[in-house]
């Protein structure tokens, strides 16, 4: 095991917390356990990389509602939109 994988899920969560939302999305796919551990996190920080003319682009919104979505029992403590 390497000794990341031996962390607990909280403390993965934490250090994923500091991520934008969309990076510590992308660490789903490094094993079947972080999965979800994205959307375990407090903190939401979403950034629109793809924009369109006069405001958040599409992609943004999809996300956001993905997102919502998944993690929609929890509470959020920090949220943030940069577009």
């Amino acid at each position: 095991m390497d000794r990341i994988n031996g962390l607990s899920d909280e403390i993965i969560c934490h250090i994923l917390s500091f991520l934008p939302t969309k990076e510590s999305a992308l660490t789903s796919v490094l094993s079947k356990r972080w999965r979800n551990l994205f959307a375990l996190t407090p903190n939401l920080h979403l950034v629109d990389d793809d924009l369109e003319v006069g405001g958040c682009g599409q992609t943004l919104i999809d996300f956001v509602d993905r997102v919502l979505a998944v993690s929609s029992n929890l509470p959020i403590r920090e949220f943030s939109i940069k577009c």
